[in-house]
């Protein structure tokens, strides 16, 4: 009589093929849902959820210019790359840095969250609960509570457009920097910023539709 391998070692047998660590010889680049990415050590893949795991982090590049360094990863096909402590530069030349970020293959958006901060060559030490990035406009959105040293200044939201070097800032905000000084308490306050080189040179409290239109699904 044929007999059926017991409860435990059935079980053990699916944790085996469940959670499966690929050789850690050598960290070689794998093409992931667009993105390239190159692991820093082991890769643990889950068969049953076809998920992956990073424990030691890795790097990871797309087609425009977007590069993710993160102390651990997660990968799930087809949907999104998960890291933590992680570092973003973008093609534009900015600096973002966030204990949590998602990069979400669908949407094509990049989210931080927790403690996160961006540089450029605009703005200082620009911080906020929550910051976004659209990989496909270069829009990066700041929201619940904006923050920066230069230009000096506070705001519900910004979003700002790297291919234009404009920024609108939401209210209620303050701005005082150098000249430039702006403030509201109403929440529709609208504040466009227009760049050149590191500097704001124009500032209009009430921009016109188009500009308002072009940056208010970003601030939403």
């Amino acid at each position: 009589m044929k007999r059926s391998p017991s409860p435990t070692l059935a079980r053990l047998l699916t944790g085996a093929l469940t959670a499966l660590t690929l050789a850690a010889g050598g960290a070689q680049a794998v093409t992931f849902g667009g993105l390239n990415v190159t692991p820093r050590g082991p890769q643990n893949l889950n068969l049953e959820t076809g998920a992956t795991d990073l424990p030691q982090g890795g790097t990871a590049t797309d087609s425009r210019g977007v590069k993710l360094t993160a102390a651990r990863m997660q990968l799930q096909p087809g949907q999104r790359l998960s890291a933590q402590d992680a570092t973003i530069t973008t093609r534009q030349g900015g600096t973002l840095k966030a204990a949590q970020v998602t990069y979400d293959l669908k949407a094509g958006t990049v989210t931080a969250t927790g403690g996160v901060t961006y540089n450029d060559a605009r703005f200082t030490d620009l911080s906020a609960p929550s910051m976004t990035l659209n990989v496909k406009s270069g829009f990066v959105t700041a929201r619940g509570g904006v923050k920066a040293a230069k230009p000096a200044m506070t705001g519900a939201a910004l979003a700002f457009d790297p291919s234009t070097m404009q920024a609108m800032l939401a209210g209620p905000y303050r701005v005082n920097q150098g000249t430039l000084r702006a403030d509201t308490a109403a929440p529709a306050g609208r504040l466009l910023l227009v760049f050149s080189a590191r500097s704001v040179v124009r500032a209009t409290e009430d921009p016109d539709s188009s500009n308002r239109n072009r940056f208010e699904p970003y601030l939403k």
